[in-house]
C-alpha cells in the first residue's frame, strides 16, 4: 500500500506543477490539512479544499516567479516524505529564493489528508517515525 501512497501523493505534485487544479483537488481528502512551519512566522494552518486553494494563492502572490522539483520521494507507510527544492523570486521585494524543504504528506483510504513542512530532512523523518 505504501509505494501506492508514494504514486498518489506524486500524481498531485505532477498536478500541481501542472497547473491542473481539478486533478490535484480530486486526490485531496475534503478534510485536508496543511500544517506548515516556519521559523520566521511560526506556524500556520489551512483546512479543507478551501484552505488548499487558500493556501496556494497565498503561495503564488508571494512569489513572482517560482519552480518547485522534489528532489526525493521517501516511502514511510501511510505517509510519504517528499524533499522539495524551490526557486523563485520574491513578489514585492524580487530577492531569489532557493530552498530546500521537507513535506510530509499523510494519505488515508486513497486520499492527502494531511501536508506538514520540516526545514529539515531529519525532522520530517522524525515526524514520519523513521530516521536518517
Amino acid at each position: 500500500m505504501s509505494q501506492e501512497n508514494v504514486a498518489i501523493v506524486r500524481r498531485a505534485w505532477e498536478a500541481f506543477v501542472r497547473r491542473d487544479n481539478d486533478t490535484a483537488l480530486a486526490l485531496y481528502d475534503p478534510e485536508i490539512e496543511i500544517d506548515l512551519r516556519d521559523e520566521n512566522v511560526g506556524t500556520r494552518a489551512y483546512y479543507g479544499i478551501e484552505g488548499v486553494q487558500r493556501y496556494f494563492r497565498d503561495l503564488m502572490s508571494a512569489f513572482g516567479d517560482m519552480t518547485s522539483e522534489v528532489e526525493e520521494w521517501i516511502d514511510a507507510g501511510d505517509q510519504v516524505v517528499a524533499m522539495v527544492r524551490s526557486y523563485g523570486r520574491g513578489r514585492r521585494s524580487g530577492v531569489p529564493v532557493d530552498m530546500l524543504e521537507a513535506h510530509v504528506w499523510t494519505v488515508r483510504e486513497g486520499k492527502l489528508r494531511r501536508l506538514q513542512t520540516f526545514a529539515t530532512k531529519a525532522e520530517a523523518l522524525e515526524a514520519a517515525g523513521l530516521s536518517e
